[in-house]
C-alpha cells in the first residue's frame, strides 16, 4: 500500500529548474508497459512513456472528476480514474493500453 500511495503521490514539479520525479512503471493488459512521471492528482503536467517514447501529457479538465491528460501532437490520451487507467489513441477512437496497474502494489494508477 505505502508504494502504490508513493507512487499515485509522486511529488513532481515541472516548474524552475527542479527535476520531475522518477517514472514509475505500469503493467497493462495483454502485458503491454507504460511508465508516468508525475501526479496525476496534483499536476497539470505528466510524462509519459510509451513505446520507447516520453510524451509530455497536459491536464485537460472533465466534468466527471476523472484525470485528463493528453498530448496534442501525438493524438494519445492518458485517462485515470480509481481503478481503471487506460492510454487511448484519440485520432483512432481507440484504447491502446487498458487496465493499467502500477507493478508495486498491483493497484490502478488512478
Amino acid at each position: 500500500m505505502q508504494k502504490f500511495l508513493m507512487a499515485l503521490f509522486l511529488v513532481a514539479s515541472l516548474q524552475a529548474g527542479q527535476a520531475v520525479a522518477s517514472p514509475v512503471e505500469l503493467l497493462c493488459e495483454l502485458g503491454q508497459k507504460l511508465s508516468i512521471a508525475g501526479d496525476v492528482i496534483a499536476d497539470n503536467i505528466i510524462e509519459l512513456g510509451w513505446k520507447g517514447r516520453m510524451y509530455r501529457m497536459q491536464r485537460v479538465g472533465t466534468s466527471t472528476g476523472a484525470h485528463r491528460f493528453e498530448d496534442p501532437g501525438s493524438g494519445l490520451i492518458w485517462v485515470s480514474i480509481p481503478g481503471k487507467a487506460m492510454l487511448l489513441d484519440g485520432r483512432k477512437g481507440q484504447p491502446v493500453a487498458n487496465e493499467c496497474m502500477s507493478r508495486s502494489g498491483g493497484r490502478s494508477a488512478g
